[in-house]
């Protein structure tokens, strides 16, 4: 996994916060579900303080922070043998630290992976000023040309897949095509032409979509909190991940380092509240683009709402890929099923004709 920002003092810093945790006084659990249990938190808090504690490994990849137009833009880059560069766009609360178990095989089929921070999360700062999902859109673009890649394959997860699609539509001279899993704009579920995922869909926004309402209308009240306790900000990202991955297991399918290392991340380089701010963004221009280029989705288990009807209507729509398995990272929770698709998806478009 790569190398973390802010080490040294940050990390003997956070350590210390941990071991200040200030506990909340809970009434009994009663049986329903108000959050993440106490039980699991300092489960994972001790965890953490047992992780600050061992040595730092070595980062991987080649990282570096590219200056487009005076924003900056970090990414980590993979040299490949395949034939064609692959840029990978994380959403919330992840960051690219989530495809760290698919680096390796995709360097088989990429001739570079490269691995982008959306402008608000870890080191990618947001921009001042109005900002919305196709902005970010064109900086992943202008980054790429920037490296000196003319042609490439994004994929996009969650909020990435906003973005990806994006990136097709305003530059699709330059994307061979676009694949996406955990789809969101121009992908999710709209009605019942979409069958049980509407259903599942309407569920989990009038059950669990608390957050969304939060992040979407009063991001930056929140943002104190988690900026200040790292405790918060873990417990409200794992709430998170047992909404969307609750029967994959103890460490939700996506394995405690990466867990710990994403909330450092956050928490060492301030970012809980700005990536929060990707919520809230002008969306009217993302509702309005529509991308021509061949597009994939692939679909996995119960924390994914894409629907099939939407995504052919939205999209090129050139294949779909659907798995019984799984939740809303399919990088760290299905990572063989996430490289058989994109890998095929590869073939489709003709890369390796």
């Amino acid at each position: 996994m790569a190398a973390l920002p802010g080490g040294g003092p940050g990390m003997e810093a956070l350590g210390r916060r941990l071991s200040e945790t200030r506990w909340p006084v809970l009434p009994p659990a009663d049986g329903r579900a108000r959050g993440v249990t106490a039980s699991t938190v300092e489960r994972f808090v001790s965890e953490w303080e047992r992780w600050l504690a061992q040595p730092q490994r070595p980062g991987l990849g080649d990282h570096d922070i590219l200056d487009i137009d005076g924003r900056g833009v970090h990414v980590a880059r993979f040299p490949g043998s395949g034939r064609v560069p692959i840029l990978l766009l994380h959403g919330w609360p992840t960051s690219f630290l989530a495809f760290h178990r698919v680096i390796e095989p995709l360097q088989a089929l990429a001739s570079e992976v490269v691995l982008a921070s959306l402008p608000g999360f870890g080191t990618s700062r947001l921009p001042l000023g109005p900002w919305s999902a196709v902005d970010t859109a064109r900086l992943m673009a202008d980054a790429m040309a920037a490296m000196g890649h003319d042609r490439f394959i994004v994929h996009g997860q969650d909020w990435g897949s906003v973005v990806a699609r994006a990136v097709g539509a305003i530059a699709p001279d330059r994307v061979i095509g676009v694949h996406v899993s955990a789809g969101l704009k121009g992908f999710m579920a709209e009605g019942a032409n979409d069958g049980s995922v509407w259903g599942r869909l309407r569920e989990f926004v009038g059950g669990s979509g608390g957050y969304l309402h939060l992040q979407s209308r009063r991001p930056d009240s929140l943002a104190y909190a988690l900026s200040d306790s790292p405790v918060g900000l873990l417990a409200w990202q794992l709430d998170k991940y047992q909404l969307w991955q609750g029967d994959l297991g103890d460490d939700f399918g996506l394995g405690t380092d990466f867990i710990l290392a994403n909330a450092t991340l956050y928490w060492l380089t301030g970012s809980a509240g700005s990536s929060m701010r990707i919520y809230s963004m002008d969306s009217a221009e993302v509702d309005a683009i529509a991308g021509g280029v061949p597009t994939a989705v692939s679909v996995f288990g119960s924390g994914d709402f894409a629907g099939r009807a939407v995504s052919a209507r939205e999209n090129n729509l050139v294949g779909w890929y659907s798995h019984d398995g799984g939740g809303h990272v399919a990088s760290l929770d299905s990572a063989a099923e996430f490289i058989t698709d994109l890998d095929d998806f590869i073939n489709c478009v003709g890369v390796n004709a």
